[in-house]
């Protein structure tokens, strides 16, 4: 499963903004010798962690958006972090 992100539209004069900037897409990795899937989680401060998930390693953090950046999440959720 891939995680997409809908960003908060903050961006430069209509003329320089690119329509895609504000969408982001973790695709999973399905080919090559360790395929990866990635997830999310919430931490308690409402910022949104992406997570590279590959069989047999601990979860790796890809990326991390803070709570005014982003306002929608589709994908596998793994749960709250503590």
């Amino acid at each position: 499963m891939s995680v997409f992100i809908k960003l908060v539209e903050n961006r430069p004069p209509k003329e320089y903004a690119a329509l895609a900037a504000a969408d982001i897409s973790y695709d999973d990795i399905t080919e090559g010798e360790s395929p990866a899937t990635y997830e999310y989680d919430l931490l308690p401060s409402g910022a949104l962690r992406i997570l590279r998930m590959t069989k047999g390693e601990a979860a790796v953090v890809e990326s991390i958006y803070a709570p005014g950046l982003w306002f929608r999440v589709q994908g596998q959720c793994r749960g709250n972090a503590e």
